[in-house]
């Protein structure tokens, strides 16, 4: 970043996380190529939001649960907290 660019920071509170989509503009190709993923690891999360209009970190949370690495994730967080 240079001198000249700003940043913006806006806190959201708990129950505003879970409607947050698509990271910092995730390119419809990047929905594309998730879509494309949860049909093929995931298939009943994906028929239950394949008309979603943005996946959201939830759906991708229920995606990994469904394709057994929900787990791992868990047990990830637990040994490598996030700060």
């Amino acid at each position: 970043m240079t001198s000249s660019q700003s940043t913006t920071i806006t806190t959201l509170g708990l129950d505003e996380l879970g409607t947050v989509t698509g990271g910092t503009g995730a390119p419809a190709k990047g929905q594309a190529e998730l879509r494309q993923l949860a049909a093929q690891y995931c298939p009943a999360t994906y028929a239950k939001f394949q008309g979603a209009a943005q996946i959201t970190r939830p759906m991708g949370e229920r995606c990994l649960d469904e394709a057994g690495l929900g787990m791992f994730k868990g047990r990830l967080d637990q040994y490598f907290p996030k700060k």
